[in-house]
């Protein structure tokens, strides 16, 4: 693909996470210039597991992505509901969907940013930057950056996440949307999985385990609760398996694995629903456009469809309005639709009365397993 004439003056992007990186190596294989502003001081193995379904893994494939990343993750066959005590509810065959769409991967997050990063080497990189200030101009975007320089650049992509710099500097102060329960995530060594993934449903909690790999399993538990409760490191771990206490199956023993309290990872849990997603020469993507909660899966396969459409629409026209218009055109309702369902998802899993979950657990143990697989092959075969 060919770079169109009014991207001359090059790529700004703020945020070295998924969208970001992929951007630059996106970038730079079509040829145009970019850096990257990254908050960080350095590059660290933080976070804990993520799930690639199979439209992430299409878009890692677009991108020479795929193979790394498969031998260094696991093939996810199927994903397992049931209730707390363990009870079988639904699963949903993940399998089925390879010979049209291709695999499922889980690995640990760390992964999949060195393969990202590998991708954008020869991208500037900004290490402890931020951009302090944005001034527009019909011809460019001149940021001041927080060591004290500027420059100017013919587009600014903000991948900066769900407290985004960008969209604060753009749009003011954009308030989040808070989803009403609280999410501890963890990678463990355990052999006690019985499923590759499996998620359990209790009252007011939630439990998921997936393996990343042979040994280490990535594990997600979540708890209604007020937004911004301390959570102070001592007691961290007791505390947890307290709140788990009830919960049957691997959980005992995949919370009896956690050593210290730095392996636990807690964050409240929000969504941006602000639009538009660009105004003249500057554009969000990812969590800092619409970031979802994570009840589908799909909050990293959302930031990486946004780059590939982006990548397209920018080598299509002239126009940056145009660009970027028919940019969010494709993406809207489809990220809408996706993140208005995760938050339905996320609510009833929720669900905290007695008579409500034992009534959601009965309708999803009637559920046919194939309505669920149905349900991933049309998100999987639309569009993007």
């Amino acid at each position: 693909m060919t770079a169109p004439a009014w991207l001359e003056r090059g790529v700004l992007i703020v945020g070295g996470g998924i969208a970001g990186l992929t951007l630059a190596g996106a970038l730079q294989r079509m040829g145009v210039e970019c850096q990257l502003a990254e908050r960080s001081e350095t590059w660290a193995p933080v976070g804990a597991g993520i799930i690639l379904g199979v439209n992430a893994m299409a878009i890692m494939r677009r991108f020479d992505l795929a193979d790394g990343l498969e031998e260094r993750a696991w093939a996810l066959e199927g994903m397992t509901i049931t209730d707390a005590k363990n009870r079988h509810l639904i699963r949903t065959n993940l399998a089925e969907l390879r010979p049209r769409f291709g695999i499922s991967l889980a690995l640990h997050r760390a992964v999949l940013h060195e393969a990202l990063l590998s991708a954008a080497r020869g991208v500037p990189i900004r290490m402890g930057t931020t951009v302090d200030s944005l001034e527009e101009t019909d011809e460019c975007v001149r940021a001041h950056f927080s060591d004290g320089s500027e420059a100017s650049f013919a587009l600014v992509v903000g991948a900066d996440g769900l407290h985004s710099q960008v969209r604060s500097l753009v749009f003011g102060d954009v308030p989040l949307r808070y989803s009403g329960y609280t999410c501890w995530r963890m990678v463990v060594e355990s052999d006690e999985m019985e499923v590759s993934a499996q998620e359990m449903w209790g009252r007011g909690q939630r439990f998921g385990a997936v393996h990343i790999d042979a040994k280490r399993v990535y594990c997600f538990a979540v708890v209604n609760a007020e937004a911004g409760r301390p959570d102070p490191a001592a007691g961290r771990v007791q505390r947890l398996r307290e709140e788990f206490s009830e919960f049957a199956g691997p959980v005992p023993a995949l919370l009896a694995s956690l050593e210290a309290p730095e392996q636990l990872i807690q964050n409240d849990l929000y969504e941006v629903l602000h639009t538009p997603w660009y105004r003249g020469r500057v554009v969000l993507v990812g969590d800092a456009a619409h970031g979802m909660t994570p009840d589908m899966g799909q909050g990293a396969a959302m930031a990486l469809e946004d780059i590939a459409v982006l990548t397209e629409s920018l080598g299509l026209t002239d126009s940056p309005a145009e660009a970027l218009g028919a940019w969010a055109a494709r993406r809207t309702a489809r990220v809408r639709w996706i993140q208005n369902q995760s938050r339905r998802i996320g609510q009833v899993g929720q669900w905290e009365s007695r008579l409500a979950c034992g009534l959601r657990n009965q309708l999803t143990r009637a559920t046919p397993a194939w309505a669920a697989t149905r349900a991933l092959k049309a998100l999987a075969g639309q569009r993007i």
